[in-house]
C-alpha cells in the first residue's frame, strides 16, 4: 500500500520564502520588508513516504518543512486582514461610515477559502536557487521537490 499526497495535482503551488528568522539568519540572508513569493510547479508534489530524486545536476539539496494551507474555494482580490499589531489600530474599529469607506476585513473571509492543513517538504537545490540572481523557481521545482502529507486536517479540527 502506498500513501499518497493529500492532495495531487493543484492548480497552483504557491509558497512564501524567507519567512523564518531564525532560517534567514541561518543563510545570511536579511529578513525582508515584504514576503518573498515563490511557485512550485504541481510535477513536483510526491507522497509524504516517496523517495525524493536528487538530480544529478545539484551538488547541494536541503529542505525544509512547513506548514502548508490547502485552499479549496476560489476567489479573487479575497481582503485579508491588517497585520497585528496594527499601525493605527483605532481606525479599524470604526464603522464603515466614519471610516471614509474603508471596508475592514475580517480573518473569516480569507479563512472561508481554507479548507485545511498539511505538512509540506521544502526539498530545494540551492546551488540552483542561487544561480543568476536568486532563481528560487529553478532550485524549488524539480520533480519530487515537495511531498505532501500523510494527512489534511481540516481548519475545524485546528
Amino acid at each position: 500500500v502506498q500513501l499518497l499526497a493529500p492532495i495531487a495535482d493543484p492548480e497552483k503551488l504557491i509558497c512564501v520564502g524567507l519567512n523564518y528568522r531564525d532560517h534567514c539568519l541561518e543563510q545570511g540572508a536579511k529578513i525582508p520588508k515584504e514576503p518573498i513569493i515563490f511557485s512550485k510547479f504541481p510535477s513536483a508534489i510526491t507522497g509524504p513516504f516517496d523517495d525524493i530524486v536528487r538530480p544529478e545536476e545539484s551538488s547541494e539539496v536541503d529542505w525544509e518543512v512547513e506548514l502548508a494551507a490547502i485552499i479549496g474555494k476560489k476567489g479573487r482580490r479575497i481582503e485579508v486582514p491588517p497585520p497585528h499589531p496594527c499601525p493605527s489600530s483605532s481606525q479599524w474599529d470604526l464603522p464603515r461610515s466614519q471610516n471614509s469607506g474603508l471596508r475592514v476585513p475580517q480573518e473569516s473571509e480569507a479563512m472561508d477559502h481554507v479548507v485545511g492543513y498539511t505538512v509540506a517538504n521544502d526539498v530545494s537545490a540551492r546551488d540552483w536557487q542561487l544561480r543568476n540572481g536568486r532563481q528560487w523557481l529553478l532550485g524549488k521545482t524539480f520533480d519530487t521537490f515537495c511531498p505532501l502529507g500523510p494527512a489534511l486536517v481540516t481548519k475545524e479540527a485546528v
